[in-house]
């Protein structure tokens, strides 16, 4: 039986280290990867495929992935040692999960984590400081969502997706709705809303609304935790299996959420 990790770690509190946002951020990449089931994306079932390593290879790259969160967070305000560390990111992340958006995913992790060591007490304060980093530093290597193609307005509407979708998930646990099922939930969101580049790249648009839609369908007839909304789920989990659709920017941004998430309300800056 596979060892999943804490659903929830609580909220930072003042004076911890860069250790200490890098552990977070490692959390929340591995608690990605083991949310079961994602539409499109890896997820515990790819352990149970005989002789395949790509579900290690995965939690492995989260672990590998500590240092440079680490680098990412003690940078403070020079932009070459964050640059470097969003590079140790991307290239500690291997191929087969780059093809997932975990690629994406670290490299936001590595802007989050800076922008909480740089003060932020919220989510959205880390969402605004993380996007005023990105503009300034380029990506490097090649993404194999389309991360370089979207605009800034595109960046801002996707942390808008993100923010609607932690306020959501904070409310279902509030009321008592299971983690699994909030964080399904949440996924079910991002990728109704998500215009995301890389499924219309590669499957063409008409796939991006059919995936759209279906998700808005299976969180309108109660979501993961319901009978109906469980069954389109499902449904959907097919389609994109059958059709070959990876939601990568969906992916990367849950990521993202499940690490704002954990973090949580500060009142003080991280201390480097």
């Amino acid at each position: 039986m596979l060892d999943t990790p804490s659903p929830r770690t609580t909220g930072l509190p003042f004076g911890a280290r860069a250790d200490d946002v890098a552990d977070l951020a490692v959390a929340a990449f591995t608690r990605e990867v083991f949310l079961t089931p994602k539409p499109g994306l890896p997820d515990c079932r790819t352990a149970r495929l005989p002789a395949n390593s790509v579900f290690s290879s995965l939690i492995d790259a989260g672990v590998g992935l500590h240092g440079a969160f680490h680098a990412a967070a003690g940078a403070g305000p020079d932009l070459d040692r964050l640059a470097a560390a969003c590079r140790l990111a991307q290239e500690r992340v291997p191929y087969v999960a780059s093809l997932n958006g975990l690629d994406v995913a670290a490299r936001l992790l590595c802007l989050l984590s800076a922008a909480y060591a740089q003060g932020a007490t919220s989510p959205g304060q880390a969402c605004r400081i993380a996007l005023g980093l990105d503009e300034l530093i380029e990506p490097s290597g090649h993404f194999h969502d389309s991360y370089r193609a979207m605009s800034g307005t595109d960046k801002q509407v996707a942390v808008g997706v993100v923010e609607d979708a932690l306020t959501s998930i904070r409310a279902a646990r509030a009321r008592g709705v299971p983690e699994e099922t909030a964080q399904l939930d949440a996924l079910l969101a991002l990728i109704a809303a998500v215009d995301d580049g890389r499924v219309v790249r590669e499957k063409g648009p008409l796939a991006l609304r059919m995936i759209q839609q279906d998700a808005t369908a299976a969180l309108a007839a109660g979501g993961a935790g319901s009978a109906e909304g469980a069954r389109l789920l499902d449904t959907l989990d097919e389609e994109m299996t059958r059709y070959g659709i990876c939601p990568a920017s969906s992916g990367a941004l849950l990521t993202a959420l499940l690490f704002l998430d954990s973090v949580g309300e500060r009142e003080e800056p991280v201390a480097h």
